[in-house]
């Protein structure tokens, strides 16, 4: 077959056959199936317009016993109570865990590859596991807490290049015990992890620059009672540097796993206010993040704003938001979207296949893109600068003012009590957020608050023990 000079993002060659079904399919028919049937069942009264679940969004899945064990001791920890003295799980068993979650994705399914910090892995292995997520096309995200790229200054660089990684997520805040610097390790503020924050989106660009290769990058901040004065200023800080993270997610602890019992819950609608005063929203939706807000499955575990950035010289950044409420004309523009390529995506993409996919949409709705996309690109000019909406176009293109792709989002574990309520099991039911467990895909809130990680850690220390018995 032929191959042009460039590999997909799954770690294969780029064929001219894959670049025809993107051109022919650019929401591909697996996807398109599997949002089918996740919207089959979903709850009526869910099934609202700002519901992505089903609609654009098949949810995400993540992995169990890659590492059990962390070199942090956090008061905010979900792993099991034996997590340090639990063996990492073999490879290919991780692997079959990749299978099942691709399975239940479909094509380009978000895979978060976790469980106690992946990074104290050999460096080996966890490129192969990278490598191997994308070639049976998954997108794994790396989550951890980041120290090992600062202790091991190449590690990101080298994962970059080797395992293909192109997503990853830094978890920073206060309830976090182990890092290295004084400054850090008994933080107590977030303003003091601020330039913590701040060495991390410099790393990021150096290592975007010294490979040339793209890395979109997320940060995570557990939420209590202690910092949530504090989430505004968190908030404001990546606006300021969207151009490194593309989105933050808040997560109010939950009393699971090694959590501390007196760190503090914080409720939902606490959280989104705190994050409104951080967020400099423009003119049109100012005072109204609420109501720009996206479901992913049932509105009491997961909420978020999509939009973007925009940073100017001199001026305070601004957010624009697109939601089915952000405006009129951004109701038309989506339900458009939507009902032509719920599903789309381009980021497993090489530059020639999202060509042809663009190209694909294209030749789908040459209206789309004549004459619905440049006016509310237009419009949405006029939302950020009202009176010079061509100069700021202008400065856009030239690279003066910059637009960035930024992502606020909330997510809410459960305790063991509220899954035996009426409401948990209803959020059982639509839970987006799946793991492979003994064969089956369990929501992770089970995982968390049933005792499924208690016992997948058991059962690695019992293979491991039968292991080292037969050897003996």
């Amino acid at each position: 077959m032929w191959k042009l000079g460039s590999t997909s993002s799954h770690g294969g060659p780029v064929t001219f056959a894959g670049i025809w079904h993107r051109f022919r399919h650019p929401v591909d028919p697996d996807t398109r199936q599997s949002l089918a049937a996740i919207w089959d069942g979903i709850a009526p009264e869910l099934r609202t317009e700002n519901q992505m679940f089903g609609r654009h969004e098949e949810g995400c899945g993540a992995t169990i016993g890659v590492m059990p064990r962390c070199d942090f001791a956090c008061r905010g920890c979900y792993l099991a109570a034996g997590a340090n003295r639990t063996p990492a799980m073999e490879l290919d068993a991780v692997k079959a865990q990749m299978r099942a979650l691709r399975a239940h994705l479909g094509p380009s399914g978000n895979l978060q590859l976790t469980d106690g910090e992946v990074t104290l892995r050999p460096v080996e292995e966890v490129i192969e596991l990278l490598r191997y997520a994308r070639a049976i096309g998954l997108i794994p995200m790396l989550m951890t807490h980041g120290d090992s790229f600062r202790r091991r200054p190449g590690l990101l660089e080298r994962l970059m290049r080797e395992g293909g990684l192109e997503e990853v997520s830094i978890h920073i805040d206060t309830t976090q015990r182990g890092r290295r610097g004084a400054a850090y390790k008994h933080a107590s503020r977030e303003a003091d992890l601020m330039p913590l924050r701040a060495e991390f989106a410099e790393m990021v660009r150096s290592a975007r620059l010294s490979t040339g290769l793209s890395l979109r990058v997320a940060t995570t901040v557990t939420v209590t009672a202690q910092n949530i004065g504090e989430v505004a200023d968190i908030v404001a800080w990546v606006q300021e540097n969207a151009d490194v993270y593309r989105m933050i997610g808040f997560m109010p602890v939950a009393a699971v796993g090694r959590t501390e019992a007196d760190i503090g819950h914080v409720g939902v609608d606490a959280l989104w206010r705190e994050i409104a005063k951080g967020l400099n929203v423009e003119a049109e939706n100012h005072g109204r993040l609420e109501e720009n807000q996206w479901w992913l499955g049932h509105p009491g575990c997961s909420r978020f704003v999509i939009g973007a950035s925009v940073r100017q010289p001199g001026r305070t950044p601004q957010y624009l938001p697109l939601s089915v409420n952000s405006s009129a004309r951004d109701r038309r523009f989506l339900h458009t979207v939507f009902e032509r390529w719920a599903g789309v995506t381009f980021r497993a993409d090489r530059p020639a296949e999202a060509v042809a996919r663009l190209a694909g949409m294209a030749a789908q709705a040459p209206g789309f893109f004549a004459w619905t996309l440049p006016r509310a690109a237009w419009h949405w000019l006029r939302r950020i600068d009202r009176q010079h909406p061509l100069a700021l176009a202008w400065r856009i293109l030239t690279g003066t003012a910059q637009i960035d792709r930024l992502m606020i989002a909330s997510h809410h574990f459960m305790s063991a009590a509220e899954l035996a309520t009426g409401e948990g099991r209803d959020r059982l039911d639509h839970c987006s957020f799946m793991v492979p467990v003994g064969g089956e895909l369990k929501s992770m809130c089970e995982v968390n608050a049933a005792g499924l990680r208690d016992q997948v850690y058991a059962d690695i220390a019992a293979a491991d023990d039968e292991e080292l018995d037969t050897a003996a």
